[in-house]
């Protein structure tokens, strides 16, 4: 999985919604980030459901979603699937979805594709037996939750960590499991294509772990991960075809990218980490695509590992990521480069983990949550939405 199987979540990356527009990149020289936007955020708390992703369905609707994290006295950890809408046309309070048979799931909703024909889906965990893995489909303003049992052979643990599509008939999902005999590592890749889901094989793509899927169109998907064989960042394309690996920057240790999204053919992005030396401090990574090459885009400096990314109105973009000391938010445009998004960080006893942002204009949504940090890792506290 790419959350770890405890309460010390790994940050997830997030789908985010494509919005037009052209963009003027300047890729060279150091990066300065400007002062903090003044905008406030809101934090609304929603306990122990930790938020892993969020989407924007309409202007006015949006949706956070993850998993309320149950721990029962034997020491062990399960998740329930758990669903937040918040409707500006009804008042803007954020309120629990039903998700008619969730409790039979040890699942967490760990990312949304929205479409313009109001289709939706998510994607969670491998359940027990041969329950399959969790793939929700909302249609006629309602969530159904299904199986999704065509993965692998002999794949246990799995996890679709990522879903992207562009109507209820066309959807891609990414994410991984282990064999069932040996526990060596299994790239997942899933298609929808109206009916059913289909398992897809990427040529070569054994020991890529595979953390994000981006659909554009049906001619036009890119996967966006890591190769475990050389330690390097990979970006996939299918262009209704085949599946070509796109050329990233090699660092002298290792680097991953957790988020990729694409506003046109030219103009893709995708984030995560980089590092030079082995135990470096992973260093954040932001890459653009222009229709021929990637180039890695310089970030402030000090910028830690970088998770999700959305697009934003006349070129721009916001991303986030961090753990260890303090979440990090950054915005972007072709006309005055990088600056702080400005997250809050309140309470030094529980400090702010962010998984993923969403945006929708001007206003941005970020899944996150609280967590204590001990020499034995960080433990989940309590989730949060961060809304501006």
């Amino acid at each position: 999985m790419k959350g770890e199987p405890d309460v010390s979540f790994q940050r997830r990356a997030a789908q985010a919604l494509a919005v037009t527009g052209a963009v003027t990149l300047a890729v060279s020289g150091p990066a300065v980030a400007a002062a903090a936007d003044s905008s406030t955020w809101a934090e609304t708390s929603t306990g122990a459901v930790s938020v892993m992703s969020v989407a924007q369905p309409t202007p006015s609707v949006t949706w956070a979603a993850g998993a309320k994290v149950v721990t029962p006295d034997d020491g062990t950890v399960a998740f329930t699937p758990t669903l937040y809408e918040r409707d500006l046309g009804k008042g803007g309070t954020w309120r629990q979805l039903p998700l008619a048979g969730a409790d039979a799931w040890n699942s967490r909703i760990n990312d949304i594709a929205t479409n313009p024909d109001g289709s939706a889906f998510f994607v969670g965990d491998q359940g027990a037996g041969d329950q399959g893995v969790l793939v929700g489909r909302y249609a006629a303003g309602s969530w159904k939750l299904t199986a999704d049992r065509t993965l692998p052979a002999g794949t246990v643990s799995g996890s679709l960590l990522s879903v992207s599509s562009v109507s209820g008939q066309d959807a891609w999902a990414v994410g991984q499991g282990y064999t069932r005999d040996t526990f060596a590592q299994v790239p997942v890749v899933q298609h929808w294509d109206g009916r059913q889901w289909r398992s897809v094989r990427i040529p070569g793509s054994d020991d890529w772990g595979l953390y994000q899927v981006d659909e554009v169109a049906p001619d036009d998907v890119w996967v966006a991960g890591t190769d475990y064989a050389t330690g390097q960042s990979l970006a996939v394309h299918w262009d209704g075809q085949r599946w070509k690996r796109t050329a990233t920057p090699a660092f002298p240790d290792s680097s991953v990218l957790f988020d990729i999204a694409a506003r046109t053919p030219s103009d893709v992005w995708a984030v995560g980490w980089s590092r030079d030396t082995d135990k470096q401090r992973p260093a954040g990574l932001a890459l653009h695509w222009n229709g021929t090459s990637w180039a890695q885009v310089p970030l402030p400096a000090g910028t830690f590992a970088l998770q999700a990314l959305t697009l934003r109105p006349r070129g721009g973009l916001a991303v986030v990521g961090g753990n260890d000391d303090a979440a990090v938010g950054l915005a972007w445009s072709p006309a005055a480069g990088w600056s702080s998004l400005g997250l809050p960080e309140n309470d030094p006893q529980l400090p702010l983990g962010v998984s993923s942002v969403v945006s929708s204009g001007a206003h941005l949504t970020v899944g996150a949550w609280h967590y204590v940090s001990s020499d034995g890792g960080d433990s989940f506290a309590s989730g949060a939405v961060l809304t501006r």
